[in-house]
């Protein structure tokens, strides 16, 4: 690059920034006013066009019912005071300038609660174009009211609404946005609404941006749902598995009531992060009803446990219908055999003749009759036991596999909602 081109390019240089100086003087320095209305007649109506030229969701707060974004709005409307002709200006057709030098419309988010703007007022910038029409691009990010149903949690679908003005809309589009981690953009709807104040026979108008957004259950699903179901399935064979051959339930209950308040505590993790309404969502009746389940199973295990406490204790003779319904046929039949045995050596006993009852060998026979006896209520006693620990094994089968069946149910019935 020789001398003359870096002079050429310097003096087109110095030209462009000579006219774009001009430019600015010839807009603003001419009587212009940017708190005045930009129309030639006072009926005139300023047309603004929204463009949302990015939108990032950043959270949704179901406990706050709010909704936080970032969003670059994009404001088009005509200036009458703010044209020329390029002809006149080296041909430029258009010119940034601060906004604070130009009238710009009084557009607020009416349904945010609170707004962080990225630039301060003094470092934006506005672009005017030679025919009147200026674009400013307003880049912030709001705390949105959202009302939030939850009914559905964790597959629902939120409506956000989002409403902007109020001044004339003319055009609204949506060119650009994102979700989160947890959320998805199903679609952007937009409206306008008009409206009239009747007292001062003001008429304006207001954009409504619906925002519809699907939340991604997998989390949910992974950190409380899938938890909920083993520890609820761990709970029921605990409680319903026999642990040893002498058929002890008392951990059973304990591991039931353990499970019971890491349930609670699952349950107060979703409640926490709800809004408080009316309705429990999805997943928290999905909890409560594994708590229901497990409650049940514990109801159900120290209902087990009093019933063989007291059969054992008050030596009940397990009834042979009972046994037959439930399996244990053969178990009834050796405890009537030995209460058959045990009743018809007794009467051999009394039977015995009264001269050899006082003599030596008598008492010898009685002292071995009554060993026997005792060898046979012991052996009856075990078998009694014995009985009543398969019936209630069958009794714990027959629960365990209902109330497997029903958390099945239930967890289904939350996975396919």
């Amino acid at each position: 690059m020789n001398f003359w081109t870096v002079l050429i390019l310097c003096q087109l240089a110095t030209v462009a920034k000579f006219s774009t100086s001009n430019l600015a003087h010839h807009l603003l320095n001419n009587g212009y006013n940017p708190n005045d209305r930009p129309v030639l007649h006072e009926s005139d109506t300023i047309n603004l066009t929204i463009d949302i030229n990015k939108f990032t969701l950043l959270r949704m707060d179901q406990a706050e019912e709010t909704a936080i974004f970032s969003a670059e709005f994009l404001l088009t409307w005509k200036d009458a005071f703010l044209n020329w002709n390029p002809s006149e200006f080296n041909g430029q057709k258009r010119i940034k300038v601060k906004e604070q030098q130009v009238w710009r419309p009084d557009v607020t988010v009416s349904t945010s609660i609170a707004k962080e703007t990225l630039l301060d007022a003094n470092q934006r910038y506005v672009e005017v174009f030679w025919d009147g029409t200026v674009r400013q691009s307003i880049y912030s990010v709001y705390t949105n009211l959202c009302n939030m149903k939850v009914v559905n949690f964790p597959y629902d679908s939120q409506i956000c609404i989002i409403d902007i003005g109020p001044w004339t809309i003319f055009v609204v589009k949506v060119q650009l946005f994102w979700g989160n981690s947890e959320w998805d953009f199903d679609k952007l709807a937009t409206s306008v609404d008009y409206s009239i104040d009747a007292d001062v026979d003001f008429h304006f108008s207001e954009v409504r941006f619906e925002l519809y957004v699907q939340r991604r259950p997998q989390f949910y699903l992974w950190v409380l749902l899938i938890p909920t179901f083993v520890i609820t399935t761990v709970s029921v064979c605990g409680l319903f598995i026999p642990t040893n051959t002498l058929g002890d339930r008392e951990e059973k209950v304990n591991l039931g009531l353990t499970t019971l308040l890491s349930s609670a505590v699952i349950l107060e993790i979703v409640a926490n992060s709800m809004p408080k309404a009316s309705a429990l969502p999805l997943l928290g009746n999905f909890i409560l009803a594994e708590i229901f389940v497990v409650a049940a199973g514990v109801v159900c295990s120290v209902i087990t446990l009093t019933l063989h406490h007291r059969a054992n204790t008050r030596r009940w003779k397990p009834k042979p219908w009972i046994l037959k319904i439930l399996g244990a046929t053969g178990s009834a039949k050796f405890v009537k055999i030995s209460y058959f045995k045990l009743e018809k050596r007794k009467k051999n006993t009394s039977a015995l003749p009264l001269l050899r009852q006082s003599a030596p060998w008598a008492e010898f026979m009685a002292s071995l009759h009554a060993l026997l006896d005792y060898l046979d209520e012991e052996e009856v006693d075990r078998r009694r036991e014995l009985a009543w620990l398969k019936l209630f094994d069958r009794v714990d089968a027959i629960l365990l596999v209902t109330f497997l069946i029903v958390n099945c149910i239930v967890t289904i019935i939350v996975c396919k909602h």
